[in-house]
């Protein structure tokens, strides 16, 4: 009777507790004890997050959620920062991968370094085969462009051709010049030169279109090369916290990032481009083709048609309204003219497309934004899927002109006038913060005094209430999203360089930068209803960083790293 007794005490203390546990919903997954900065519009921050198949079901306190929940999985995150996934809004995915694979010359010192690197992929590489790779920067070099006579020396066997960093300019030898027969008497084709010597001879730089004279005799990667280039891509992106991106890598991609999402191996959700250059029909027929696969559009979509409407500071390629500062009489190469660009807007514009394109000068922006202006003179619809209805009273305008949310890729240099027609226009300006860390130590010289106060203006761009959202333009700078956020909030390089930032007045707070990176990438994609911040009821899309981004010391930012990467609800990468 004693024990019987006993027994029957412990069981009504036990009795609530199992009540409790049994009135638990259950859920895969519950984060708690961390802060979690949710990247909404007022920053808001809380303490867990509840996950549930791919979504989120509650954000709230540690006490609270642990309260309501029973997850077949808990983290105690041990006070550690939680954000949305960093979605990489202009990145070249699989093509920036695959580049790896080639020689990489990426912050090579010295035309000499560049040579040596050279010299052992000869080694390795069969007469008359094709070398190629990018990378090289002649700016950190400090010289001019180098010649086909600097690749003769080392592999005069091989057609040698390697893409500048910026991937605008090309440096082929002589074997490869001849192959493409490229001599005195070629050409420049529209929107591009052959650079030349005194004597009237092809130097070995090829300048914007240009470049696909050369670049059209190499074979394109096999099956296998692109396979592995992919794996290496989502492997960088997975270790970065990397959950979505907006792919510039064209609609062919599309198949093999179809058959990894099949295999369940495409861990991260992208957004591909089409080509501007393209006819509508063209285009079309795509759209109509990728609709057929009913693929789930939260994993893989098409969204922006991609064009070029220049090229870069750094190759002296950018359109630009007067010559640039350190070069009189160059005032850049655009790609088409005036009347061509709008035309070629307007009709893709019309037929419901969303355009994005590459605008680097202070010129060539200005010509997008003609383009832009023209086309949203037509009617666009105000029931786009995925977007809440804009009403937006612009004179002359459309009243849901944001709803095309046309972008231009880059914004770098914005005569003053124009900043204020991103706002009239609903275009969006597309940034990569780590362009203006590398490019400081001659962007000054390019623009001078004057213009270089439009340039790299993200800060600028936001008091017009203009969308801003960031990217990496992998492989052009590192697809390491910190460095962005890094760039963003210092406007110094990694060594601290200038004291105090480089045009301070550009800076953004750690809070908007992460929100660039989130909630406006996913704004560019038509996707901020269901990922961007982190809420009930969003994409379970969430990064687990190693030091608080919210409170430490700026180069700090540098040297933090991704603990959990969760994407679509899934632990996908835990930091050993």
């Amino acid at each position: 009777m004693k024990h019987l007794l006993k027994f029957l005490l412990v069981l009504m203390l036990c009795l609530p507790n199992l009540a409790a546990q049994q009135a638990k919903q259950k859920i895969a997954l519950l984060l708690y004890n961390g802060k979690v900065f949710t990247a909404d519009a007022h920053f808001t921050t809380a303490e867990a997050v509840a996950v549930d198949g791919e979504r989120i079901v509650a954000v709230g306190t540690s006490s609270e959620l642990r309260g309501k929940y029973q997850a077949a999985k808990e983290i105690d995150l041990q006070g550690k920062l939680v954000t949305p996934g960093f979605n990489d809004a202009h990145v070249h995915f699989l093509r920036g991968a695959l580049s790896l694979l080639n020689v990489v010359l990426t912050d090579t010192k010295s035309l000499a370094e560049a040579q040596s690197k050279i010299a052992e992929k000869v080694k390795t590489t069969k007469a008359g085969e094709w070398i190629n790779g990018r990378g090289w920067d002649h700016t950190i070099w400090k010289q001019n462009f180098p010649t086909r006579k600097d690749l003769d020396q080392i592999a005069p066997n091989n057609p040698v051709f390697l893409v500048r960093v910026d991937g605008h300019v090309g440096w082929a030898n002589s074997a490869a010049l001849k192959l493409a027969k490229i001599d005195r008497n070629t050409k420049n084709p529209e929107g591009g030169e052959i650079e030349r010597d005194a004597n009237g001879e092809a130097t070995g730089i090829l300048k914007e279109t240009a470049q696909g004279l050369v670049a059209g005799l190499i074979a394109q990667p096999n099956q296998a090369q692109m396979q592995k280039g992919l794996e290496l891509a989502l492997d960088m992106a997975r270790r970065y916290g990397i959950t979505s991106v907006q792919d510039n890598s064209g609609y062919e991609t599309t198949k093999l990032y179809r058959d990894f999402l099949r295999a369940d191996k495409l861990t991260v959700r992208v957004s591909e481009w089409q080509d501007f250059e393209d006819s509508v029909e063209r285009l079309k027929a795509q759209r109509a083709e990728f609709e057929g696969f009913k693929d789930d559009k939260n994993r893989l979509k098409l969204t922006a048609l991609k064009g070029y409407v220049d090229g870069t500071l750094g190759s002296r390629t950018a359109a630009m309204l007067a010559p640039f500062s350190d070069d009189a009489g160059n005032s850049g190469i655009p790609r088409r003219s005036q009347e061509e660009l709008t035309k070629m807007i307007v009709e893709r514009s019309n037929a419901d497309f969303q355009i994005a394109l590459h605008a680097i000068g202070d010129g060539a922006n200005r010509m997008a934004l003609n383009g832009f202006a023209e086309a949203n003179k037509t009617k666009f619809p105000c029931n786009l899927a995925g977007t809440t209805p804009t009403v937006k009273k612009v004179s002359g305008y459309d009243a849901c002109v944001e709803n095309r949310r046309n972008r231009i890729e880059h914004a770098q240099v914005i005569s003053p006038s124009d900043f204020k027609r991103f706002e009239e226009l609903g275009v969006i300006a597309s940034m990569q913060p780590s362009h203006a860390i590398s490019d400081k130590r001659w962007a000054g010289e390019r623009l001078g005094e004057y213009r270089v106060l439009g340039a790299y203006a993200w800060h600028l761009m936001q008091s017009y209430r203009v969308h801003v959202p960031f990217g990496t333009d992998f492989p052009v700078e590192s697809i390491n999203p910190y460095i962005t956020l890094y760039a963003a909030v210092s406007r110094q390089d990694a060594e601290g360089i200038p004291v105090g930032g480089w045009q301070p007045q550009e800076k953004l707070t750690i809070q908007e930068a992460i929100r660039c990176h989130t909630f406006e990438s996913a704004y560019a994609e038509f996707a901020e209803n269901v990922k961007g911040e982190i809420k009930a009821g969003m994409l379970a899309d969430l990064v687990v960083h190693s030091k608080d981004l919210l409170t430490i010391e700026l180069k700090e930012i540098l040297t933090t790293e991704t603990v959990y990467t969760i994407f679509n609800g899934k632990i996908i990468y835990e930091k050993k």
